[in-house]
């Protein structure tokens, strides 16, 4: 088979340099629809009540503002969605935990406040057959399940957890945009705040697919190498065989 010859070469990598730019626009555009749409922090200083949660709000808050300013250039909008995406992981992890102790807390009370079955209900279901004492009881059980689900999923954190979460997903997105698609000075430059924050929160889910799905994308050699050790660098390290 004759090999490609230069021509078809230089097409191929202008197609994936006009994909690449196709996409990165897609993706800028649908990240300023969503700051400037998308739910705000306006809860969460009703939510959380202890002075180093409310300084999370703020923090978070602030982000929120300055990455719904347009940006000059590529460069500035790194240097405020790294930072902004920081804020909103460490708010909503401190809400999830929140949520859970919240959850815990309503479960316990739910359980502490179910009422002991009436003697008249007793009386009602003595004598009647098995199978019917047996569905009445589940419908009870049933029905209290569902109550408590919708007791306990409305509290003002419980509410406030999905909107952190998003602004997480969405601040980690829009940066991937810029590592994954911008232009290759770009992508170093939000390499090297992803870099940045890989060394402030270590354990960072989301980040740490961005980090895989960008070193597969990745066509600049050393950028690849770099993007790969960075990512193997928080795999967890396995003991040596004994």
């Amino acid at each position: 088979m004759p090999a490609p010859s230069a021509s078809a070469s230089t097409a191929g990598n202008d197609f994936t340099r006009r994909a690449r730019e196709r996409h990165f626009q897609e993706e800028l555009a649908r990240a300023q629809a969503r700051w400037q749409t998308g739910p705000g922090l306006a809860t969460c200083a009703t939510a959380l009540k202890d002075k180093a949660d409310l300084e999370l709000c703020q923090a978070a808050a602030s982000a929120l503002a300055a990455i719904s300013e347009p940006a000059a250039t590529p460069e500035l909008a790194i240097t405020r969605l790294a930072p902004g995406a920081l804020a909103f992981a460490r708010l909503s992890e401190r809400v999830r935990y929140l949520s859970l102790a919240e959850l815990g807390q309503k479960h316990v009370q739910a359980d502490a406040g179910v009422a002991p079955a009436t003697s008249a209900s007793v009386a009602a279901l003595q004598g009647a057959p098995a199978a019917a004492v047996s569905h009445v009881r589940k419908g009870q059980r049933s029905g209290n399940a569902e109550q408590r689900a919708i007791e306990l999923g409305d509290g003002p954190i419980s509410q406030l957890m999905p909107v952190t979460i998003g602004l997480e997903r969405d601040a980690v997105r829009n940066l991937g945009a810029y590592l994954e698609y911008g232009p290759l000075p770009v992508r170093r430059a939000a390499f090297d705040a992803v870099n940045s924050l890989r060394v402030q929160h270590p354990q960072w889910p989301s980040l740490e697919r961005l980090l895989q799905e960008a070193a597969l994308l990745e066509l600049d050699g050393d950028l690849k190498r770099d993007l790969r050790q960075l990512s193997a660098s928080g795999l967890p390290q396995r003991s040596p065989p004994r």
